[in-house]
């Protein structure tokens, strides 16, 4: 049966070091030539409103090792305004409610069947975070018990907690400045 998770279900069901773990084998295995995976497709079409494109943008892969085959795919109307000089690309959340969309599709490479559906935001977020993590590990001295973090977006906090999972990161105390 295709589980159907929201959100909130892949923030409760997944931490960020077993996203990292999850994230090393998968690495170790597209290294090695036995996961496969595909160039990020992006369709852009004019949207019907002033100054925005539609955007369809696929990508996906398969880790035979783990008995998945994945596909994200993200529906989006994306804007490119001047803010402080420079042209930033702007997703705009046009769906009912305010909403982004975008998808995240588990399939079974024994089977074929769907595994789960879920929406890509937070899944997105954790694993943007865990690469990120796999680079802390790699690439950070051993002995860092610091982080700098340029930003403070969403995706932030996926960031530091990344850090915090593959390093000893105390927490300031009230005391220090």
């Amino acid at each position: 049966m295709t589980l159907i998770l929201s959100n909130q279900d892949v923030e409760t069901l997944l931490t960020m070091r077993e996203c990292i773990d999850v994230l090393e084998d998968v690495y170790v295995e597209l290294s090695e030539g036995r996961g496969v995976n595909r160039r990020r497709s992006d369709c852009l079409v004019p949207s019907g409103r002033d100054g925005a494109l539609y955007s369809l943008k696929s990508m996906d892969g398969v880790i035979p090792k783990l008995g998945i085959g994945a596909v994200r795919i993200d529906s989006d109307i994306v804007t490119w305004p001047r803010r402080g000089g420079n042209m930033r690309r702007v997703k705009v959340p046009a769906a009912p409610n305010s909403r982004y969309v975008g998808l995240v599709l588990l399939f079974s490479s024994k089977t074929g069947e769907p595994l789960a559906i879920m929406p890509d935001g937070v899944m997105q977020r954790i694993r943007v975070g865990a690469t990120n993590g796999l680079g802390v590990k790699y690439l950070a001295r051993k002995d860092a018990t610091s982080v700098g973090i340029l930003g403070s977006g969403w995706h932030a906090g996926a960031q530091l907690m990344a850090a915090c999972a593959v390093r000893e990161i105390p927490r300031p105390s009230a005391n220090s400045t």
